[in-house]
């Protein structure tokens, strides 16, 4: 049994396959399985990940009729042996050192390893990114308090399923699997899903393991770019966290105030999200908002439209003082 198995889903990505595999068998550490799952892809991306599996035995391969990244995933997670489990995509790249990073931090009572990340943009530029904390090791609890962190935003940071090394008994005990009926913020649902299952603690080192390769047409750039219908989908991700939260037994007010701010806040999010693309279906959006209302209440919905409001006024007010 390894001690990780990596799974990468994979969906025409011929272009970028050498770099992100490479990236893995360059690991220092090699005690792993890399499982790479063909996502019905129409380029040579299947024919390159069999080429590799002749080569090396720690790889394994899949091909399944295109079903998306959750499906391809879900795969993954029926197919692995290893005892931890890690995410990666397809057009990115690991650190060289990523896997011992990670590895550093199992230990008998850690349920989870987070680490930190680089970004690299389309100029050149890199970014490290990380959470923030004096510890190196924290709670559930603190994870979660982070992950829905106010009234006014998610920590999209946290969301990424590649800064972190999950333990694989606390997936297959728990049967987590990724919703493959949502199709944006369906890693976050996923991970908060995690979170709610297990019961140790998280371990946390700040040194960047990942290499994010942002580009206009990587997905979350075609969300931003373009029209995607998927996105409406996010709004059920978030009522699921949000229930899943609020039947935590250590529940706290705040965390229940936040994960009920992130179910509206959502629906503003794709209301504007579809004004922006000039997809405004009111039907469509009547729809979301009472999802919204059904899920977290009349009062508590009102309560946040009127703080948006409130912090829109002040907004509008300072900046006429600006000119």
């Amino acid at each position: 049994m390894p001690t990780v198995s990596i799974i990468i889903p994979i969906y025409n990505s011929g272009q970028f396959l050498h770099r992100i595999v490479d990236s893995v068998l360059r690991q220092g550490y090699n005690d792993f399985e890399l499982l790479l799952i063909d996502d019905g892809s129409s380029d040579d991306s299947g024919i390159i990940c069999d080429a590799y599996a002749e080569k090396d035995n720690r790889i394994r391969v899949f091909h399944q009729e295109n079903r998306g990244v959750s499906a391809a995933r879900n795969l993954g997670l029926d197919k692995a042996s290893g005892e931890w489990v890690y995410f990666v995509d397809s057009d990115d790249e690991l650190m060289p050192d990523c896997l011992q990073t990670l590895v550093n931090g199992i230990g008998d009572s850690i349920a989870l390893i987070l680490c930190g990340y680089e970004t690299v943009y389309p100029s050149g530029n890199v970014l490290s990114f990380s959470y923030k904390s004096d510890t190196t090791v924290f709670t559930r609890q603190e994870l979660l308090h982070s992950l829905y962190p106010d009234q006014t935003k998610q920590n999209s940071y946290l969301g990424y399923l590649w800064i972190y090394l999950f333990r694989n008994s606390i997936i297959q005990t728990n049967n987590i699997r990724f919703n493959t009926s949502i199709r944006i913020k369906e890693d976050t649902l996923f991970i908060t899903q995690y979170l709610c299952n297990s019961c140790g603690i998280i371990s946390f080192t700040p040194i960047p393991i990942y290499r994010y390769m942002l580009r206009e047409s990587s997905a979350m750039g075609t969300v931003l770019n373009e029209y995607n219908p998927g996105y409406i989908t996010s709004i059920d991700a978030v009522i699921q966290m949000h229930s899943m939260i609020n039947g935590l037994p250590y529940l706290t007010r705040d965390l229940s105030l936040a994960a009920e701010n992130a179910v509206i806040n959502r629906y503003y999010m794709i209301s504007g999200y579809m004004k922006k693309h000039s997809m405004s279906d009111k039907g469509v959006i009547r729809q979301i908002k009472k999802k919204a209302i059904n899920e977290v209440g009349l009062i508590p919905f009102l309560r946040c439209l009127w703080i948006r409001n409130k912090r829109r006024i002040i907004r509008k007010i300072h900046n006429n003082k600006k000119k």
